[in-house]
C-alpha cells in the first residue's frame, strides 16, 4: 500500500515539473518572439531639443547620436521638445551639404522611396517649420548592413549615425531612451553654464567714449559650444543715454539678426528677402519707433577663415529716451529678443 503511495506521489511530482518545463518553455518562446516583434517595431530618436526651463538654450544633437539596428528595422525622429528647427538628411554618395541657409530647397522633404541603401538623397525637410504646426515623425528602414550618418542641413556639425547589422546585438527602445535623456542632460547643462557666462560677460562690459561725448555699446548675439547654441543676445546696458551707439556682434556660430520692426509688420520668414538684407540700408542706422530696421543675416563667427568683425557686425544709433524692442528672425520662436532702453 505504501509502495502505491509512493507512486502516486512520484507520479504527481513528475507530472507537475512536466507541467511546469512546458510553462517554462511557452514563456521562453513567447518572450523570445516579444523581444524579436520589440526590435522589429524600432526605436525612436528624438532630432534636438530645446531646455524645457529655458528655450533659448537649443541643443544641436541627435539623441541619441547613435543606434544600431537590424536591416528592415524603422527608425522615428521626433521633434518633441524641439523648438530650434532641424533635419534628418541622407546624402547620396559624392553629395555634400551646401552651407547653412544657402539651398532653402533643402527646407522641403523628399521622403524614402522603400527602404534606403545609401545610394540616394532623402530629407525630412526642416522642422517644425514657420506655419508652427506640429512636425510629425519621419519614418525610415534600411535595406542592407552598414553605417549611415545623417545631418542637419541648418546645423552642419549635428552629425547622426545608424549601425544595420544582420543579427546580433541592437539598441532596445529602452536603451536609445535612456542614452537620449543621460546626453540631453548633460547638453543642457552645457548650455546652461554658457548663457550664465554670456550674462555675466555683458554686465562686465564697457563703454567706447566716442570724440562727440556719446558712447558706444556692445551686444554679443548668442553664443555657441561645442553641442548646443544659445539663442539670446547678451543683456543689452543699462546706461544707455539718448545719442548712444549700439553695436550687434555675432561671435556666435549661427547666423542672426537683430531687427526692429517699429509700427510695421512683424517679419518672421527666416528665408525672405527682408531676413538677408539690411534695411533701411548699411550700418550706421539711427533707429526710431516707427519704421522697419534690420541687420540683415550677420554671419557666424565660423568657417576658414571665418568672417571679418566687421562683417559680423551692425550698428544703431538710439537717438530718444524710451524702449526699443528688438528680434532675431531665424530664432524668435526659441524667444532670442531683448530692449534697448534709452534713459535721459
Amino acid at each position: 500500500m505504501m509502495q502505491g503511495r509512493r507512486r502516486l506521489v512520484g507520479g504527481l511530482v513528475a507530472s507537475v515539473v512536466l507541467a511546469a518545463g512546458a510553462t517554462l518553455a511557452v514563456a521562453s518562446a513567447s518572450a523570445a518572439s516579444a523581444a524579436e516583434t520589440s526590435s522589429r517595431d524600432g526605436v525612436k530618436v528624438r532630432a534636438g531639443v530645446n531646455a524645457p526651463k529655458d528655450r533659448t538654450i537649443a541643443v544641436l544633437e541627435y539623441l541619441p547620436g547613435k543606434v544600431t539596428l537590424e536591416v528592415d528595422t524603422p527608425v522615428t525622429w521626433t521633434w518633441k521638445g524641439t523648438i530650434e528647427p532641424h533635419s534628418v538628411t541622407f546624402l547620396a554618395p559624392a553629395q555634400a551639404l551646401p552651407p547653412p541657409g544657402s539651398d532653402v530647397s533643402l527646407f522641403a522633404p523628399t521622403p524614402p522611396i522603400g527602404p534606403y541603401d545609401g545610394q540616394s538623397f532623402v530629407n525630412s525637410g526642416l522642422l517644425p517649420g514657420i506655419d508652427g504646426a506640429k512636425p510629425k515623425p519621419f519614418t525610415m528602414t534600411f535595406a542592407k548592413p552598414g553605417k549611415f550618418s545623417y545631418y542637419c542641413v541648418i546645423h552642419p556639425a549635428m552629425i547622426g549615425e545608424v549601425d544595420v547589422v544582420d543579427s546580433g546585438k541592437v539598441d532596445t527602445q529602452k536603451q536609445v531612451t535612456a542614452r537620449a535623456d543621460k546626453q540631453a542632460k548633460k547638453w543642457i547643462k552645457e548650455g546652461t553654464d554658457a548663457k550664465a557666462e554670456l550674462v555675466k560677460k555683458a554686465k562686465k562690459a564697457k563703454a567706447k567714449t566716442n570724440d562727440e561725448g556719446t558712447r558706444t555699446w556692445a551686444v554679443e548675439m548668442g553664443a555657441t559650444t561645442e553641442h548646443t547654441d544659445i539663442l539670446a543676445f547678451a543683456p543689452t546696458p543699462k546706461k544707455i543715454k539718448p545719442g548712444d551707439h549700439v553695436k550687434f556682434v555675432n561671435n556666435s556660430q549661427a547666423p542672426h539678426t537683430a531687427t526692429f520692426v517699429g509700427e510695421q509688420e512683424a517679419i518672421t520668414n527666416p528665408v525672405g528677402p527682408q531676413t538677408d538684407n539690411p534695411a533701411p540700408g548699411p550700418s550706421p542706422q539711427t533707429l526710431n519707433k516707427v519704421d522697419l530696421f534690420n541687420t540683415g543675416l550677420l554671419p557666424p563667427d565660423a568657417g576658414a577663415p571665418p568672417p571679418p568683425k566687421a562683417v559680423r557686425t551692425y550698428e544703431y544709433v538710439v537717438p530718444k529716451r524710451g524702449k526699443y524692442s528688438y528680434y532675431c528672425i531665424l530664432h524668435v520662436l526659441s524667444g532670442m529678443g531683448g530692449d534697448l532702453r534709452a534713459r535721459s
